[in-house]
């Protein structure tokens, strides 16, 4: 599990306001790996988590749903396509991922609102090979501002390095 160093009452109503305005954004991620239910029920589940939860018991719902599908394509080095199994992590990693994105908006409103312009990147999870360009970024404090412009559209996340999947980083108030 990831220990979410400032993850409270307080952080997580502002973690509901963040989803909400992507949802209102079209900013929600929605795997391709979730199937139709799967699609239907992952927003409202994230919502809940924020509010009561935390992204291993996301995780466990998903799974406890069913609400992946079973098979994916996938390109094959040749440029050909096959059909291969969906990973046995693929809930945790999407849990791990969008919880995270949406509890380090949900801090940057938190730091809004007592005049903090900057967080600080910590390890979060313990990672048996971390990677080295998420080692380079602990203890660095970064602008509110630019990590809003990196989390809050769905395009540029993926682009992060604040929410690599399995990097095991997360970001707290200094």
């Amino acid at each position: 599990m990831v220990d979410f160093l400032n993850l409270n009452q307080h952080t997580r109503s502002f973690m509901l306001e963040a989803i909400n305005e992507a949802s209102e954004s079209g900013n929600i991620y929605y795997s391709t790996r979730l199937n139709e239910l799967g699609k239907k029920q992952w927003l409202p589940l994230l919502k809940q988590a924020a509010l009561e939860y935390n992204e291993h018991w996301l995780a466990f719902k998903l799974d406890e749903l069913r609400l992946f599908k079973g098979l994916e394509s996938a390109q094959t080095p040749s440029g050909g396509y096959t059909i291969k199994h969906i990973p046995s992590n693929a809930a945790e990693t999407l849990s791990e991922g969008q919880f995270n994105r949406f509890y380090i908006l949900g801090l940057c409103k938190v730091a809004t609102t007592k005049n903090i312009q900057q967080l600080i990147v910590y390890r979060a999870k313990e990672s048996l090979h971390p990677r080295p360009e998420s080692d380079l970024l602990i203890d660095k404090a970064i602008a509110i501002t630019e990590i809003e412009s990196q989390l809050k559209d769905i395009q540029s996340s993926f682009k992060s390095k604040l929410v690599q999947p399995n990097s095991g980083i997360s970001m707290r108030l200094p």
